[in-house]
């Protein structure tokens, strides 16, 4: 334990130099959630007064309905660079409630370029009060890497046709089919029986797909599933 944030630092250093300012922002998120046992993580870029959605890990919506309620509710204190955190979902008036198999807690890091804030650093997870301080001091460690892939990101040019007509004939269609296939197991908490719907196959189809593309199933026990029908 007393090596980590030595090799939190370790980290930063390397990579700060990547290329992919998406790939990166994704990367970050995957350290992030594996230092605070995170349920979910994101990286929104700031639009003037709105947040998008510029790289995520396991996001769904109640992740993104806590992290635009934040931010409308407390963005004047977000902006002077403080961080917002709710240790306890539960006791957050105005928040709206989540269940069984959403987040207790969650922290929204501001992330600064020079003076001016550029994204948001969104993490959460089922356990309350996931975060202490020192966590939270981690936290900021990793801002300038965010910082980095936003700003990055801001400063390449868009695709043309061309580029995208390139990237679809490289790109295996096994590839799309299963990032098309974790978009919706994660936008629906990993209901197999209703992606097997929304795709037009059978349930036996999804667990093979799951398999060909190597893609190890999040489980949501039964207990969680009846405490949430509940709610």
């Amino acid at each position: 334990m007393t090596r980590r944030p030595d090799l939190i630092d370790q980290f930063t250093e390397l990579v700060v130099g990547a290329d992919d300012p998406k790939r990166l922002a994704e990367q970050t998120l995957e350290v992030v959630m594996s230092l605070t046992n995170g349920r979910c993580g994101a990286v929104f870029f700031r639009d003037g007064e709105h947040i998008r959605l510029f790289a995520s890990r396991a996001i769904d919506q109640a992740a993104l309905d806590a992290a635009q309620w934040a931010w409308t509710e407390h963005r004047r204190l977000i902006m002077r660079g403080e961080t917002y955190y709710v240790p306890e979902r539960s006791a957050e008036p105005g928040l709206p409630a989540g269940s069984a198999t959403d987040a207790m807690s969650f922290v929204l890091v501001p992330v600064f370029e020079g003076e001016s804030l550029v994204a948001l650093l969104y993490v959460d997870s089922r356990d309350p009060r996931f975060c202490e301080s020192h966590d939270l001091e981690r936290l900021q460690k990793f801002t300038r890497i965010v910082a980095k892939a936003v700003s990055t990101e801001a400063t390449q040019p868009p695709l043309t046709t061309e580029v995208w007509q390139t990237y679809l004939e490289r790109t295996p269609v096994e590839d799309m089919e299963r990032e098309k296939l974790l978009l919706l197991l994660n936008r629906n908490e990993w209901n197999i029986a209703r992606v097997a719907r929304m795709m037009g196959v059978t349930r036996r189809t999804v667990y093979l797909r799951l398999r060909r593309y190597d893609i190890p199933r999040e489980r949501i026990y039964k207990s969680q599933a009846r405490r949430r029908a509940k709610v």
